[in-house]
């Protein structure tokens, strides 16, 4: 998991967090890093936290009616697990 970074970011006055790596960008010699975002974390500021608490937030929302959010959170939880290497349980 060191591969990846957490940065923190301030979109429309709420500060949130995104989880990513940074990549070589540009001409040989003019090559500059750039950070590609891999997985949202929002107001989790360290992965752990998403992982424990999004699970719950996909039960209520499916309870509460809105099955395209909860499918979206499923996959951010899904994709989040694959990068941390986290198995379901």
């Amino acid at each position: 998991m060191s591969y990846y970074r957490i940065r923190k970011v301030t979109s429309r006055g709420t500060p949130s967090h995104q989880l990513g790596h940074y990549e070589m960008q540009g001409e040989r010699c003019k090559r500059r890093s750039v950070f590609k975002v891999d997985v949202h974390l929002g107001e989790h500021a360290a992965p752990e936290d998403a992982l424990a608490v999004w699970p719950h937030e996909i039960d209520q929302l499916r309870q509460i009616g809105r099955q395209s959010r909860a499918e979206k959170l499923q996959a951010k939880l899904e994709r989040l697990r694959d990068l941390t290497g986290v198995e379901q349980g």
